[in-house]
């Protein structure tokens, strides 16, 4: 019963796609089409796994969407000027990792919401890539065995992207369940101030998480430009909102302190199923951006009401204590 509160959204949307993929889209279990919706989700799964982090500790990272244009930008700029593959990666992951670090210490030492200084860095990375870019795509010539993994690449029939994808999931769930930080991080997300009075360094969690949120955003990004061969300056757009959605319907509380990683992965695979479904039907562009909106809006929503629950629960139990 526990099981089905908790990710009543992940359960009753995954039970929905079953019956229209079986009775109106049967072409969708077709194991072409599987792989496929795999690869589709590894670039918004990788983000969603840094957000699951930054979510557990009721927070939130509007600014993942800009990171990940910014990246791509400096990525191909890197290639584009003959400098060596390692270097690329490493600036451009760098570059993750930087607006990570300034969403966190917005968040620890000036004290700034995380919605606020995060929808301040969007602002900023979108303008900075469009600069970098003068708002055109970046093209370059390099070519090398691990772009091609990156890309279009892959293990047999299976995506480097989505391969990629699944060792940053196990690695995440690693760190979650079995690694100290892991502990700590759920224990900020739970109550901060109790957090901070067993010992645990609060501010030094918090920038944490934001650097990795930052990093996993910069990884799509370099995963977007070894895909397109391009640096797009404006691609991964609703990036930040579809790794929010993900992380919600896959059942991690926007209080903090609960979620699973492997329910994020999950809910990552479901609105990869939907944009699937999507152009199966024949729908257009427009028509998909509505059924997405929709999706996230009544997944955050639905979210939103357990949230009113569990506060009105904290509230009753400490006035029961008091």
């Amino acid at each position: 019963m526990e099981f089905l509160n908790r990710y009543k959204v992940l359960v009753f949307l995954g039970l929905l796609l079953l019956v229209l993929s079986i009775f109106f889209v049967p072409e969708f279990l077709s194991s072409r089409n599987l792989l496929n919706v795999l690869q589709q989700m590894a670039i918004v799964g990788v983000i969603t796994l840094g957000m699951h982090f930054v979510i557990v500790t009721a927070g939130i990272d509007l600014s993942v969407g800009s990171t990940l244009q910014v990246t791509t930008v400096t990525f191909a700029l890197f290639l584009a000027s003959e400098t060596s593959l390692l270097i690329a990666l490493v600036a451009s992951l760098s570059v993750g990792a930087l607006i990570g670090l300034i969403n966190g210490l917005g968040i620890v030492l000036l004290k700034v919401q995380p919605f606020v200084i995060t929808l301040g860095t969007l602002a900023i990375g979108q303008g900075v890539a469009l600069s970098l870019s003068d708002g055109q795509q970046v093209t370059y010539e390099k070519d090398s065995e691990l772009l091609r993994f990156l890309g279009r690449g892959g293990v047999g029939d299976l995506s480097g992207q989505f391969i990629v994808f699944v060792a940053l999931a196990i690695v995440a769930w690693a760190v979650l369940r079995y690694i100290p930080f892991g502990r700590y991080v759920y224990a900020v997300g739970g109550n901060a101030e109790t957090a901070r009075l067993s010992g645990i360094n609060v501010n030094r969690v918090l920038l944490t998480v934001y650097v990795i949120s930052g990093l996993c955003a910069a990884l799509a990004g370099i995963m977007t430009t070894a895909t397109l061969s391009v640096g797009v300056p404006t691609a991964g757009a609703l990036a930040n909102l579809d790794a929010i959605a993900a992380v919600v319907i896959g059942g991690t509380s926007l209080m903090g302190g609960k979620g699973n990683i492997w329910g994020s992965v999950a809910g990552a695979f479901i609105l990869a199923t939907i944009a699937n479904l999507i152009v199966l039907v024949g729908a257009g562009p427009y028509q998909a951006y509505i059924v997405r909106g929709t999706v996230i809006i009544a997944a955050v929503a639905l979210a939103s009401v357990e949230f009113g629950r569990l506060r009105r629960q904290a509230k009753l139990s400490e006035s029961t204590v008091a």
